[in-house]
């Protein structure tokens, strides 16, 4: 049992460094090639397949967390990190809407964690990165939805996922 421990603990760390890693390329202005490969490389050590955390629902994405009813700390955080990363990509990248729907589904997982205290060693707790979530969407708004003359300016988006 020690052995499968310890086993998940290496998991996450490795998890942890590529998720590091990939926050300064992608906030270094990385090579989009470069940050794609990281970011599947990375969402394959959190045990997730980004295509369809992509296009999942939000009861779908829970399920993935917690697959037996109760959630996995650990798996909520490491697909929210993920999910977070692939964010803030779309947004260096210059798709606001693949950032939005990204956003809002980390937003989401982290909001589910941030009452267990969960969070993996040298990161923020989730409801910091919940905050730094909700400043980066309302950055986008504040970029993408700018006042057309006669037209009155956007109140901003609300957090949704898509369907």
């Amino acid at each position: 049992m020690a052995q499968s421990g310890d086993y998940i603990l290496r998991m996450i760390e490795r998890f942890g460094q590529f998720a590091i890693a990939l926050r300064k390329l992608i906030l270094g202005d990385g090579g989009s090639g470069e940050v794609g490969n990281l970011l599947l490389s990375t969402a394959r050590h959190a045990g997730l397949d980004l295509d369809i955390a992509r296009i999942a629902t939000p009861e779908t994405l829970m399920l993935l967390v917690a697959p037996s009813g109760e959630l996995e700390p650990a798996r909520c955080w490491m697909c929210a990190e993920t999910l977070y990363l692939d964010g803030l990509a779309a947004e260096q990248a210059g798709d606001p809407q693949r950032a939005l729907d990204s956003y809002a589904k980390a937003r989401m997982l982290f909001s589910a964690v941030a009452p267990m205290g969960a969070f993996l060693a040298g990161y923020p707790e989730a409801k910091e990165r919940v905050e730094e979530i909700e400043a980066r969407v309302q950055g986008l708004d504040d970029t993408h939805t700018r006042p057309t003359p006669g037209r009155p300016r956007s109140r901003g988006r609300r957090l949704r996922v898509r369907a």
